[in-house]
């Protein structure tokens, strides 16, 4: 009873490390996205691109945007 209850416990183990793991993947993987659409917006920005423009053309949020001019700042 005591093997399988470790067995048990092992697993539950392994299983939330492998949930981490996934996550944590996840989580940078959507920290890239963001940086790469700062990237693009702040070259928009640079090159003189108005911000109506650049929202209607790649369709991100305008505290994106905010975000992305506070960058070159």
């Amino acid at each position: 009873m005591c093997e399988s209850l470790d067995r048990m416990r092992e697993e539950a183990s392994n299983k939330g490390f492998i949930k981490d793991k996934i996550q944590g993947k996840t989580e940078g993987i959507q920290i890239g996205k963001e940086d790469c659409i700062l990237m693009i917006l702040t070259n928009l920005l640079k090159k003189g691109i108005s911000d109506s423009y650049i929202l209607e053309i790649t369709g991100v949020s305008s505290e994106l945007l905010i975000k992305a001019k506070q960058s070159l700042n």
